[in-house]
């Protein structure tokens, strides 16, 4: 078995996220409420960080917004959303963010993330990509 098809294999069969309220600090959790948008996508998806001014696509609502949340891919509703594409400056499932990488050439467009990234921390690993693509 390839290490794409194992990653993507053992990434789908994770367990339901919970809250993510209790994975924040409590500062992360004031931004949570405090935020003037929309507060939830449903009822385990808090909004931390907006989305990115650069997003692509700009879908309606939250979807590819928010770590955990649903999947970017028009054509896709899958929560989860994990994988992190640099380019698009969008989340998306693991099925998708694998399927993605095995077109990007060498580096990869989508890296595995473990929390919402701030619109600084996006910016830094599309900067990160472009520096790969040019060596």
């Amino acid at each position: 078995m390839s290490y794409s098809s194992e990653l993507s294999r053992r990434l789908r069969h994770k367990k339901p996220m919970t809250g993510l309220f209790g994975k924040l600090t409590p500062t992360q959790q004031r931004m949570a409420l405090t935020y003037t948008g929309p507060e939830t996508i449903g009822p385990d998806f808090p909004i931390v960080v907006p989305p990115h001014p650069h997003k692509y696509p700009n879908h309606a609502g939250h979807k590819g917004s928010v770590f955990g949340g649903v999947c970017n891919r028009t054509a896709c509703n899958r929560t989860h959303a994990e994988f992190y594409n640099r380019g698009t400056y969008g989340y998306y499932c693991a099925e998708d963010g694998i399927a993605i990488n095995r077109y990007s050439g060498k580096h990869p467009l989508c890296i595995v993330v473990d929390h919402d990234l701030t619109h600084d921390e996006m910016d830094a690993h599309t900067r990160t990509m472009y520096e790969e693509m040019r060596s």
